[in-house]
């Protein structure tokens, strides 16, 4: 059976790529014509050749390189095998990592309303609150008026590490109980919330991965400045005293830039939270 040849601008409208693309994997060594007429110079396919541009389309569908492509075309039908075998693992990691990013998004979102949705500055409100994750290192002499810097730079470090990505906010962790000023407040942790649901595997023996829990909080936000973050706790720690229902005795700290401008001066949003009791 005498087999058929194509032009150049046939094979186009077959496969439906563009004449450009098809003399470009000509100049690569990837798909190239049956013969090129040596006086014209037009290029000229055979039937069998169409298969392989179906090939060709199939792996640059999924991603692959043409440089990889070239070699596919190379390979036997147990190793083309293997080699799709391959590529399906690295498609499956690129989803994992676009929903990682996608979840990441959300969540950022989801900060950014709740920060939006503060509703007012000063007075306590109470708010429910999602389940959310935290790392968070052990502190023992850091007060209100501290530096954090030190701690919030060894999860920055952890959490990039990893191949994570960092959150704008931390947080502290201390008892609920009657001080006589802020210099009386000990933090027991330092914390970032955590931005993917991954899991980090070895952790020094200060660190750990947890959980702030879901609930209804009582909460007072404020702009901070150490002259006036007591009067703050004090204000919300007398609202708890004076509800009839009881509260956990933590009270979770979050720190978040009140702006994200470049200016000298950065103002921080404080938002102080007691979790309700769950009633059994």
């Amino acid at each position: 059976m005498k087999e058929h040849y194509y032009t150049i601008g046939e094979v186009a409208k077959l496969a439906n790529l563009s004449v450009q693309t098809l003399r470009y994997y000509d100049q690569i060594d990837l798909f190239k014509p049956a013969y090129t007429d040596s006086a014209s110079n037009y290029r000229y396919y055979k039937d069998s050749q169409i298969f392989y541009l179906d090939i060709i389309k199939s792996l640059k569908y999924i991603g692959t390189s043409l440089e990889d492509i070239k070699k596919a075309l190379m390979l036997t039908p147990e190793e083309l095998l293997v080699f799709l075998e391959q590529q399906e693992q690295r498609l499956e990691e690129k989803i994992a990592r676009l929903n990682e990013v996608k979840y990441t998004l959300l969540k950022t979102k989801k900060q950014m309303q709740e920060q939006i949705e503060i509703p007012i500055f000063g007075e306590v409100y109470t708010r429910f609150e999602e389940e959310m994750p935290i790392l968070q290192v052990t502190t023992t002499e850091l007060t209100p008026t501290s530096s954090t810097n030190k701690y919030y730079a060894t999860l920055t470090k952890i959490i990039e590490n990893e191949g994570s990505v960092l959150n704008s906010r931390y947080g502290c962790i201390f008892p609920l109980a009657h001080y006589q000023d802020v210099n009386d407040i000990i933090y027991d942790a330092i914390f970032t919330p955590l931005l993917t649901e991954r899991t980090f595997s070895k952790l020094s023996t200060n660190m750990k991965q947890t959980m702030v829990p879901a609930g209804k909080y009582a909460c007072i936000a404020f702009i901070y400045h150490p002259d006036t973050y007591f009067s703050f706790y004090e204000k919300l720690k007398n609202y708890v005293d004076s509800q009839k229902i009881s509260f956990e005795s933590t009270v979770y700290e979050f720190y978040m830039p009140a702006t994200i401008t470049s200016e000298r001066e950065k103002k921080f949003i404080v938002e102080l939270k007691i979790r309700q009791q769950a009633v059994c």
